[in-house]
């Protein structure tokens, strides 16, 4: 499998602060589940970007 860039992680992690600053309300549940996993993601995701950051220092 192709490493993962911590660009794309930092880019998605914006995709999703912006999801969750302009998801209008309502919607049903569909709209629900996406913001539930839009707010894992807001807290998954920067703890992901510091440890590959860390093991990448770790390897060079």
């Amino acid at each position: 499998m192709e490493e993962i860039s911590i660009t794309q992680l930092a880019t998605l992690w914006f995709v999703v602060l912006i999801f969750i600053q302009t998801g209008s309300g309502g919607g049903g549940g569909v709209q629900m589940a996406i913001g539930i996993v839009a707010l894992l993601l807001m807290y998954i995701l920067p703890a992901m970007i510091v440890l590959l950051t860390v093991l990448r220092l770790a390897n060079n």
